[in-house]
């Protein structure tokens, strides 16, 4: 078997969750092909169209692009949704003798029953206006009484000139007034309502180049239950550089504080892998993490938790 470098990125062109994978071969003129996708794994290391098994399983490529010295096939959510961020997996080629590693890229999963419709401006109804009106007038404008006489009663009380005209002043005013307030009050209870989980993602995306927000929103998400965003976030925000999201994404997979809800499995040469790199980096805590994580492992060797953990890789030598 020909062992080649392997790229795999993002396909930007396509919404959630497809992946480019390149090889540097040309691999024939067919418009799809079948690639063996394989992890570290005693139970199910091969990925099929059903998930992770543990039968030899090949998934669907379409080809997008090939020349004479490579060739980018492109596999969608039915892949990606099963592979974890930073998992290496071996890709081979069916029918072709070529095969390579690759530690998978963040990669937004399919979104699912999401709802991405975001809540309408509330338009008032011309009922509601004219009713606000009718309301804001008689407020404003209270007319005299006028107690009559024996002698008026018998002649037309006519409103006095100056009075007359200073209530066509007030009408309008009146009308001014009420319709500014109505349309204050409900630009209030617009911009007080909460902006949905979807929309601020969409917008920190874009604007959020260090992390820290995306990191809080994930944070969120998982609290209300939507995992999709929040995982999205978090690996964002991991790929922006953020320490405390790739922190918090190794604690995930570390076999002592292992989160079924987050990470498919325990991981222990993934967690030590980012700890080992944060502490490099100088942050004390990841420090501690991974010596915490290598004393585990020493005492615990029975733990399947530590199944294949490099422990020569992580826990010799020094990090002073």
């Amino acid at each position: 078997m020909n062992t080649v470098a392997v790229k795999v990125s993002e396909d930007e062109t396509r919404l959630f969750g497809h992946a480019l994978i390149t090889f540097p071969q040309e691999l024939g003129s067919s418009p799809r092909l079948r690639l063996s996708i394989m992890r570290k794994s005693k139970d199910a290391p091969y990925l099929g169209d059903a998930g992770w098994q543990a039968r030899p399983a090949t998934v669907d490529a379409m080809v997008v692009s090939r020349s004479a010295k490579s060739a980018t096939v492109v596999v969608g959510p039915e892949v990606c949704d099963q592979i974890p961020v930073d998992l290496q997996v071996k890709i081979a080629v069916e029918g072709h003798d070529i095969e390579g590693s690759a530690f998978w890229p963040p990669i937004p999963p399919s979104p699912g029953a999401w709802s991405q419709e975001l809540t309408p401006f509330k338009t008032p109804t011309p009922q509601a206006i004219e009713r606000e009106l009718e309301e804001a007038l008689e407020q404003a404008v209270e007319l005299p009484r006028v107690v009559e006489t024996q002698e008026q009663k018998r002649q037309p009380v006519q409103p006095p000139k100056k009075r007359r005209r200073y209530l066509y002043l007030l009408i309008p005013l009146a009308l001014l007034v009420a319709g500014g307030g109505y349309y204050i009050a409900d630009s209030r209870d617009w911009f007080n309502k909460p902006e949905p989980l979807l929309a601020r993602f969409e917008r920190l995306k874009l604007t959020d180049t260090d992390g820290v927000e995306l990191f809080a929103l994930s944070g969120e998400a998982y609290r209300e239950g939507d995992g999709g965003i929040g995982l999205q976030a978090i690996n964002l925000a991991m790929e922006r550089g953020n320490k405390d999201a790739k922190l918090e994404i190794a604690r995930w997979y570390d076999p002592s504080s292992f989160d079924p809800t987050k990470a498919d499995r325990p991981d222990a040469n993934r967690a030590a892998r980012a700890y080992f790199e944060l502490s490099v980096e100088g942050q004390t805590a990841a420090k501690e993490l991974l010596r915490s994580l290598c004393a585990k492992s020493a005492s615990s060797p029975q733990d399947p938790g530590f199944n294949g953990f490099l422990t020569d890789t992580y826990c010799e030598g020094t990090l002073e």
